[in-house]
């Protein structure tokens, strides 16, 4: 995949109205995001501001990815899009002065409104068996958005192999050092994409920053006697059995979000009562965990 000229030459190419066009950029971090809505296209004329045919004038970015794969480019990757917001990682701040914004097509976490009935952020309802039809979806709580758990659709595997493609180009094209989240680089606090559904370790991984063999690792706990939660914040209700985890236990990590890890229990220490821990999975403190294998 050959980047000429800060473009894919292999993607369709529309620049976006919403660029700094006096400012130049030399890319160290890759922005990965989700568009919050269902429509590919529709994401790209939205980013593209005047130029796509739309009244928006705040937001871009530097690539679009549908569910088939479909990528389009909307602005050189030397040129500063606005897809960042307020944000810092590391010792940088403003990342849209230091990073590439990939804009994934996912509609983003859907909150639960009964039995089998979900709705997004715009108000658009959708049952179970239409998220399943969708691609499928995985449920989780977080944090940022407050008590419960919501549905959050999967990535499809068309998106993941020409996003590791752009990711694995523009590592070899420019000095990206980190590939972050969008919820991560936030400065206000509310930002949740791309989501615990996507596999961002995996992308980091092609910068040899992840530990090989992550989906494999085991972890042991450090406290005394860790919480063992139904939902990734504080004071969330505790997974009964066990309730909490003695220092010691050992896990599998499942998914992540900030300060927390979705673990499944696949020992306990030795001389301790396992009762229903083994298998159980549930949320606990990432501060207390130490990668062991």
């Amino acid at each position: 995949m050959a980047i000429k000229n800060h473009r894919f030459e292999e993607f369709w190419y529309g620049t976006s109205s919403n660029l700094s066009r006096s400012v130049r950029i030399d890319p160290t971090l890759i922005v990965m995001h989700y568009t919050t809505g269902w429509s590919g296209a529709g994401a790209r004329d939205w980013l593209m501001g005047r130029a796509g045919g739309t009244g928006n004038t705040g937001t871009s970015a530097h690539l679009v990815v549908d569910r088939d794969g479909t990528t389009w480019q909307i602005a050189p990757f030397n040129r500063r899009a606005w897809h960042a917001g307020p944000s810092h990682h590391g010792g940088l701040s403003g990342l849209n002065s230091h990073a590439v914004g990939i804009e994934i097509l996912n509609p983003g976490y859907l909150k639960p409104l009964g039995p089998d009935l979900w709705v997004d952020g715009y108000g658009h309802r959708r049952t179970t068996a239409e998220l399943e039809d969708y691609g499928g979806f995985l449920t989780a709580p977080h944090g940022r958005i407050g008590p419960g758990s919501f549905a959050w659709p999967l990535y499809t595997p068309e998106q993941l192999t020409v996003l590791r493609r752009i990711t694995s180009a523009l590592i070899d094209s420019y000095a990206i050092t980190d590939i972050v989240s969008h919820e991560e680089i936030d400065t206000r606090g509310w930002k949740t994409d791309p989501g615990p559904a996507f596999p961002l370790e995996t992308f980091r991984d092609l910068l040899g920053q992840a530990d090989e063999g992550e989906e494999d690792a085991v972890w042991e706990t450090t406290a005394s006697r860790l919480n063992f939660r139904g939902e990734g914040r504080i004071g969330a209700e505790l997974v009964d059995p066990p309730g909490q985890l003695l220092r010691g236990t050992r896990v599998k990590v499942l998914s992540r979000v900030p300060d927390w890890a979705f673990v499944e229990v696949l020992a306990v220490p030795e001389g301790a009562e396992a009762g229903g821990a083994l298998g159980v999975t549930g949320w606990i403190s990432t501060r207390y965990m130490l990668r062991i294998a």
